[in-house]
């Protein structure tokens, strides 16, 4: 039965899993629950239009294994019309031993009850979400400290988004999709990665920064000049991820 679920049930960061399923070491077919096609029957059971799915082979899996699933909403953005939502679930299928042995991603168009608008709070690295942590740097006078002899421009991207930071003397004094000269460098990953770091329970940034999921675009010497500030700029944004963001 096909259970109706609008844009605004879901929300960025989102996670739930399955229970765990031991793989029968006489039946392979077991593995059939775990597939590509599972994946994205968690969506048409919402009552979601599938726009696009993708599936990862990252480990082999051998019979008698425990799997559960995990799956985490990685994106929502309401279309340009207002009256359907485009939301993004990022799931892993992972062993007994905690190794991820599956990975995709599935994509879906549901309707929404109203027009909007919508909290800016983890939109992450669109215009509105940087205008927003930019208003929360402005109060900071850590922020103010660690940039205040700094000129240059921040780059943030997440999956497609990508949003510039203009620092001058210890402020952003803009911030847009892009700006006149271009990102001093550039911090980039995945939609699940940003997620995982903004909204999970491990706000690290050097941690996270050092798995190899984020790159950097640019000058790399003045990236490892800021750590400190980009830190300031990642504890501010989880701070603006749990307050959801003003509409």
């Amino acid at each position: 039965m096909t259970t109706h679920r609008y844009f605004e049930d879901f929300e960025v960061g989102q996670r739930c899993s399955g229970e765990p399923r031991q793989l029968s070491a006489d039946d392979p077919s077991d593995l059939g629950h775990f597939g590509p096609d599972a994946l994205t029957a968690l969506f048409e059971q919402s009552g979601g239009l599938l726009l696009d799915a993708s599936w990862h082979y990252r480990a082999p899996i051998r019979a008698g294994s425990t799997l559960h699933f995990e799956q985490t909403v990685t994106r929502c953005r309401r279309t340009r019309g207002g009256e359907n939502g485009v939301v993004t679930r990022h799931g892993v299928l992972v062993d007994e031993h905690g190794r991820t042995v599956r990975e995709g991603s599935a994509t879906v168009l549901v309707p929404a009850r109203g027009e909007g608008p919508d909290p800016v709070g983890r939109a992450f690295c669109t215009p509105a979400w940087a205008e927003a942590l930019a208003a929360r740097l402005a109060g900071d006078d850590r922020f103010a400290a660690a940039t205040e002899t700094w000129d240059g421009t921040i780059g943030l991207r997440c999956g497609e988004d990508e949003v510039h930071l203009r620092v001058y003397c210890g402020a952003v004094i803009q911030a847009a999709r892009r700006t006149p000269h271009g990102a001093t460098f550039t911090l980039g990953a995945s939609e699940p990665a940003w997620t995982e770091l903004l909204t999970g329970p491990d706000g690290d940034f050097v941690r996270h920064a050092m798995t190899g999921l984020f790159d950097v675009r640019g000058s790399g010497y003045e990236y490892l000049r800021l750590t400190k500030v980009l830190a300031l700029l990642v504890e501010h944004a989880r701070e603006l991820a749990a307050e959801g963001g003003a509409a």
